[in-house]
C-alpha cells in the first residue's frame, strides 16, 4: 500500500508544479474546462489517499480493530503504515478541513453581499447588462451559476470610444455566457482543500480573462482588442473591482496583451498529452490505494477468523 500511496502523492505533486504551465500552455477555454475538473480531481484523491493512511494506521490499534473483526497485528504484517506518516496525513486532513470550511464560509457571504448589491442596483429589465451611474472606471461580470449581470459604470463608458465599448462589453458577455466566475469559484475551493494547487488555481483565473479576450477577438482586430485592454486596466487602477467577479481589468494584463498580438492560440499536444497522463496517473493510482487497502483489510479478517476457529 505505501508503494500505491507514494506513487499517487508523488503525481498529485508534479500535477501542482505543472499545473500553471498547463494553463498558460493550452488554449485558454481548453485550459479552464480541462484544468478545472482536474484540480477537483486531484484534491478529492488527494484527500482519499491521506485518509486510507490515517485510517489503516487507525486500524493497528486493537480498540479500532474490534470494531471491524479484523486482526491489527496481521494488519501491521501485511502492510506496516508508519506512525510519523499517519499523524502527518491526519494532521493534513484536519487542516485541509478548517481551510475548507473557512474559505466555503467566506465565499457564501461574498455571493450574498453581491447578490444584495445587484438587486439595490436592479433597473427591473431581463437584460444582464446593468449600466450605473459612477464616475469612478469600473466594469465587471458577478460571480453566479444562474444569472450573471454585467456592471458597467457610466464613467468607464465615457472613457472610451465606441469600439472599445464593443470590445469591453464582448469580453464581459463571454463572462457572462461561459460563466467564468463558476470555474474560479471551484477550481479556489479546491486550492482551499489543498493550497498547492494555488498558483494553478491563479493560472485558471488568468486563463478565464484570455478566454475572454479571445471570444472579443473575433471579429475585431487583435491588436486593438489588446490597446482597449491595456486602456481597461489602467483606468481601473483607480476603481478596483469587487472580490469574486470577473473583469477586462483582472489577471495578468502584461502577458494577455502579449498573447493579444499574438496568432490565435491552437492546441498543442504535448501539454494536452502531459494534462491526460497526469490526471489518469492521480485516478489510478487513487483506485490502486483503494484497492490494495480493501484487500489489506479483507486478508486481515481472515487471519482473525481464522485464529478464532476452535481447534479439534
Amino acid at each position: 500500500m505505501n508503494t500505491a500511496v507514494a506513487s499517487c502523492l508523488a503525481a498529485c505533486l508534479i500535477f501542482a508544479a505543472a499545473g500553471p504551465y498547463l494553463a498558460r500552455a493550452l488554449p485558454p477555454h481548453l485550459a479552464v474546462r480541462l484544468l478545472v475538473p482536474s484540480v477537483v480531481l486531484a484534491t478529492g484523491c488527494g484527500v482519499f489517499v491521506l485518509g486510507a493512511v490515517a485510517f489503516t494506521w487507525l486500524g493497528q490499534l486493537g480498540d479500532v480493530a474490534e470494531y471491524g473483526a479484523w486482526s491489527p497485528h496481521r494488519l501491521h504484517l501485511l502492510d506496516p503504515v508508519p506512525t510519523q506518516l499517519a499523524i502527518a496525513a491526519g494532521a493534513l486532513l484536519v487542516l485541509a478541513a478548517g481551510w475548507a470550511a473557512a474559505r466555503t464560509v467566506g465565499t457564501a457571504r461574498m455571493w450574498y453581499s453581491m447578490h444584495r448589491a445587484c438587486r439595490d442596483l436592479d433597473d427591473g429589465t431581463d437584460s444582464p447588462l446593468l449600466v450605473v451611474d459612477s464616475t469612478e472606471p469600473r466594469a465587471f461580470t458577478t460571480p453566479g451559476p444562474w444569472r450573471p449581470r454585467i456592471v458597467v459604470t457610466t464613467g468607464m463608458l465615457a472613457a472610451l470610444d465606441a469600439p472599445a465599448r464593443r470590445i469591453l462589453l464582448a469580453h464581459e458577455r463571454s463572462h457572462c455566457a461561459h460563466r467564468h466566475t463558476c470555474w474560479t469559484l471551484t477550481a479556489d475551493l479546491a486550492a482551499a482543500v489543498n493550497p498547492l494547487l494555488h498558483p494553478t488555481a491563479r493560472a485558471i483565473r488568468d486563463a478565464t480573462e484570455r478566454w475572454a479576450d479571445e471570444d472579443a477577438a473575433r471579429g475585431n482586430d487583435r491588436r486593438l482588442v489588446a490597446t482597449t485592454i491595456a486602456h481597461v486596466a489602467l483606468l481601473a487602477t483607480r476603481s478596483p473591482t469587487p472580490t469574486g467577479t470577473a473583469a477586462a481589468s483582472g489577471g495578468r494584463v502584461p502577458a494577455r496583451v502579449r498573447a493579444l498580438r499574438r496568432p490565435p492560440p491552437r492546441v498543442r499536444a504535448r501539454p494536452l498529452a502531459a494534462l491526460i497522463a497526469l490526471t489518469l496517473t492521480i485516478a489510478l493510482g487513487t483506485v490502486a490505494v483503494e484497492r490494495t487497502g480493501e484487500s489489506l483489510f479483507e486478508h486481515a479478517e481472515r487471519s482473525a477468523s481464522a485464529t478464532q476457529e476452535p481447534r479439534p
